[in-house]
């Protein structure tokens, strides 16, 4: 009778633990994100400002509201090179049906002025398996992407690598308010090599980014020469590009 009873007390806690555990195990849900990026003329800068101002966000702040997509951002960028792009805009969905509204609903008035005066254009439709953002309304602050090429026989070890050895620090940062967002992003369409992965961080302000980034190091000066070994070996020598720019208006839920 004994042993009948304690067979069943481990049971009933094997039915009442397994469901609470099983949310933790299951993968984030995929976000597809539109990145739309201008290279404007410094003296047309305002214009593409204003533009945006009238044309685009009151689109997304609808969007947002009715649930369509879960995030926005406009951005200038800070570091310009010669041949970069200085300003741009991206908004982010759970489904390809909701990147396509909006699409289709900014492309009903046509190119404004701002970005008529573009002397480049380009358009990425990226999806994110890896994607922790806290509840941001109408504010403000910056952006780094860091892209790198992923070994392409295994690009999958990259963003594996990357949790295992980095994420916990991340999440860290991220539960301290360091960091509003982070996630790491791969091409749905394809417009250069499929390997190439982007590590996406959005900031409330400067003194994140220094934060993050004293966090970061510290944790990689810890790491055993096999660890770091291991760590950098899953992307391809000197393929790193980077993007910091000021977040002028962004949101999420």
């Amino acid at each position: 009778m004994l042993k009948r009873i304690a067979v069943l007390l481990v049971f009933v806690l094997a039915m009442t633990l397994v469901p609470a555990a099983l949310p933790q195990m299951e993968p984030t849900p995929i976000v597809y994100t539109y990145v739309s990026s201008f290279q404007v003329p410094r003296a047309n800068w305002a214009q593409y400002s204003e533009d945006t101002e009238k044309t685009f966000v009151p689109v997304v702040e609808r969007f947002m509201a009715d649930g369509t997509i879960i995030g926005w951002s406009t951005f200038e960028t800070m570091v310009h090179t010669a041949d970069g792009y200085t300003n741009g805009s991206t908004w982010s969905s759970n489904s390809l049906a909701g990147i396509m509204r909006v699409l289709d609903e900014l492309r009903k008035g046509g190119p404004r002025p701002g970005q008529l005066a573009a002397t480049k254009h380009e358009d990425l439709l990226m999806q994110s398996t890896m994607h922790h953002a806290s509840s941001v309304t109408g504010g403000s602050g910056y952006l780094r992407v860091v892209c790198q090429m992923a070994k392409a026989d295994k690009p999958g070890e990259y963003a594996a690598s990357l949790k295992k050895y980095l994420g916990p620090t991340f999440e860290e940062q991220f539960k301290k308010g360091v960091a509003t967002s982070y996630g790491v992003d791969e091409q749905y369409v394809n417009n250069s090599a499929p390997s190439m992965r982007c590590l996406v961080i959005t900031y409330p302000n400067a003194e994140g980014m220094d934060k993050w980034a004293t966090a970061v190091n510290a944790t990689l000066g810890k790491m055993s020469a096999a660890d770091r070994e291991a760590f950098f070996g899953t992307t391809v020598p000197d393929s790193r590009r980077d993007l910091m720019a000021r977040l002028t208006h962004y949101a999420h839920k």
